[in-house]
């Protein structure tokens, strides 16, 4: 999309972005309180949140995709978490998602941190991202999403290694991730 425009979320987005990301992860059986969708406005309000880097695709006057980078640790080293990521259903498949995982990686970096971390699949690879097993690195002993952790380092420096902790938004009452 030429005319696609990344800005910095504002309030008066959120029911917009919301509705953009049930549409794009809800299915059958999901949990209706602990979601994606839940989480746009939940991290907010977490000290892990940080405005610069939750980010909206706007494309005629439209937001179409959505990105948030939050506050995260492995070990006691701070960088980034990415997800959710979410695109309009109608508007997927057209490199959308693409250019936000670009533009939030960019931001990442003018602000210095070191890495970004998430759960998914093999899509990241295209932009840097690996297994961070490999490092050492898992959300904790034999944690079912630990094969699907991966992490971009922004720097050279590699030398980070633990137990990943997302902000406190992304765990239930029991410590347990959502």
């Amino acid at each position: 999309m030429e005319n696609l425009i990344i800005r910095q979320v504002r309030d008066s987005d959120i029911g917009e972005i919301k509705n953009i990301v049930r549409a794009a992860f809800d299915r059958p059986g999901k949990d209706q309180y602990f979601n994606e969708w839940e989480f746009v406005d939940k991290v907010r309000n977490d000290s892990g949140f940080i405005p610069e880097l939750c980010l909206v695709a706007i494309s005629d006057n439209e937001i179409i995709g959505y990105i948030l980078l939050s506050r995260a640790l492995i070990g006691k080293n701070e960088g980034l978490a990415l997800g959710p990521l979410a695109v309009r259903p109608d508007c997927q498949r057209k490199g959308i998602g693409k250019r936000l995982i670009e533009h939030g990686i960019e931001k990442a970096k003018e602000y210095n941190f070191d890495w970004i971390a998430l759960t998914g699949g093999d899509y990241y690879k295209q932009f840097g991202f690996e297994s961070a097993l490999v490092y050492g690195i898992k959300l904790g002993y034999n944690h079912p999403e630990n094969p699907y952790l991966k992490i971009k380092f922004l720097n050279t420096n590699k030398n980070v290694f633990g137990n990943m902790r997302f902000c406190d938004s992304f765990y239930d009452e029991n410590g347990d991730l959502l």
